[in-house]
């Protein structure tokens, strides 16, 4: 069995579970501590299946791109030298190269012109290990792949233009009406302010054995780029979901407005979803998207309509998110779900949500950091930030318990 084949295999059996755990939260037999406990162990197998389809997923996107990169690898015809066809080395080599010591540094997607190395002066190195540091921000939050993403050369404030400076009670007048002969037209209310998106400094430093550096057979770069894709996003990400613009960026859940209130999360309903759905705009609301806790999920999962039907919808398709009312559910783990007033979670579309990156990554070696361990030290650095362009576009659920 293939990746691909196990991944949905689990996810067959986690629908099953979701149908065994209807089924028992609406057995009247059975006593209410008889339903919590099984429901219970059901919601555990289901957590663990979505682990396993997930871990599968990814294997499979890693076994693809081992086969891509092997198929690249084939197309080169390297010489003593270890530059490829045309004199472009590729970024495996420069990695190689910045652990061997030859270079002190390397710049991902960044031309230097002053360089002696054919590839820095005039092309562009291939972003595989970009990619894959960025693919595991992703895999860290469901949300960094949805919102709009911007690079820029550099990390001087961006001035992004708003209508109405975000203010969602100043909404845009049109202003346009029938209009006779020989009249004036109507001026409409399109005032713009702006949005400032500055870049703050997020980095990790991470290191590698001198057998490690030494062994080209081992995975350098997918060792390098998990441990440091997931330091940096942990760190990075919290903010562009939670940041009070102070020093770091502006969250995606704290421009959010409260739209619906609960009591707390045992006491939301269909009603309440519903009213959060429809509390953001058509447009956004045909993209928009779910997201709470983790913990927040469990609780979800037994809501129902009028008529008694869960509004869950397991996903049956490998690398799909669960839905809820058609729509697509993530999850957060930095998302609070409790406390007066606290946003338990939020509906809208992530895409209005600019993520601004300056030149994506820069990875530097040390030898004298882990000189007494026989290690040599990479410091990866992102720089970013981000904003919401329309609060119109995100709207939260809040509790007061």
């Amino acid at each position: 069995m293939d990746f691909v084949e196990a991944a949905n295999a689990a996810l067959d059996k986690r629908a099953a579970a979701f149908a065994q755990l209807r089924a028992v939260q609406d057995d009247a037999a059975l006593s209410a501590a008889e339903r919590d406990e099984r429901a219970a162990r059901i919601n555990g197998e289901i957590d663990a299946l979505g682990v396993e389809a997930e871990q599968h997923v990814r294997s499979a996107e890693r076994e693809a791109e081992h086969r891509a990169l092997n198929e690249r690898a084939a197309a080169l015809a390297t010489t003593a030298g270890g530059e490829s066809r045309g004199g472009v080395s590729s970024e495996a080599s420069h990695l190689r190269r910045l652990a061997r010591g030859e270079v002190p540094a390397v710049d991902f997607d960044f031309r230097t012109a002053t360089s002696s190395d054919p590839a820095n002066a005039g092309n562009t190195a291939p972003p595989t290990f970009v990619a894959m540091v960025l693919e595991a921000m992703r895999e860290r939050s469901q949300f960094f792949s949805r919102a709009r993403v911007l690079t820029t050369d550099g990390g001087e404030n961006l001035e992004w233009p708003v209508k109405n400076a975000m203010n969602p009670a100043t909404p845009v007048v049109s202003g346009a009406t029938r209009i006779t002969e020989n009249t004036a037209y109507p001026k409409g209310d399109q005032s713009w302010g702006k949005a400032v998106i500055g870049a703050h400094k997020y980095g990790v430093i991470v290191e590698a054995t001198t057998e490690i550096v030494a062994d080209s057979a081992l995975p350098i770069l997918s060792i390098l780029a998990s441990d440091a894709g997931e330091a940096v996003a942990d760190a990075a990400l919290t903010d562009l979901m939670i940041g009070d613009g102070t020093n770091k960026p502006w969250g995606w859940f704290t421009r959010a407005s409260g739209a619906v209130n609960a009591a707390d999360l045992n006491s939301v309903t269909f009603d309440n979803l519903m009213d959060l759905q429809y509390a953001v705009t058509a447009p956004y609301r045909r993209t928009g998207v779910y997201m709470f806790n983790d913990l927040a999920v469990s609780v979800l999962r037994k809501v129902k309509d009028a008529d008694g039907r869960y509004l869950w919808q397991p996903s049956l398709t490998a690398g799909e998110p669960d839905a809820m009312l058609g729509k697509p559910v993530l999850t957060d783990p930095n998302i609070a779900i409790a406390g007066a007033g606290a946003k338990a979670g939020v509906f809208g579309d992530p895409f209005k949500y600019l993520i601004r990156q300056v030149r994506t990554l820069r990875v530097i070696r040390s030898d004298e950091f882990g000189y007494d361990r026989d290690v040599v030290a990479f410091k990866v650095t992102w720089r970013g930030s981000g904003d919401l362009l329309d609060v119109n576009s995100v709207k939260a659920l809040t509790v007061t318990a």
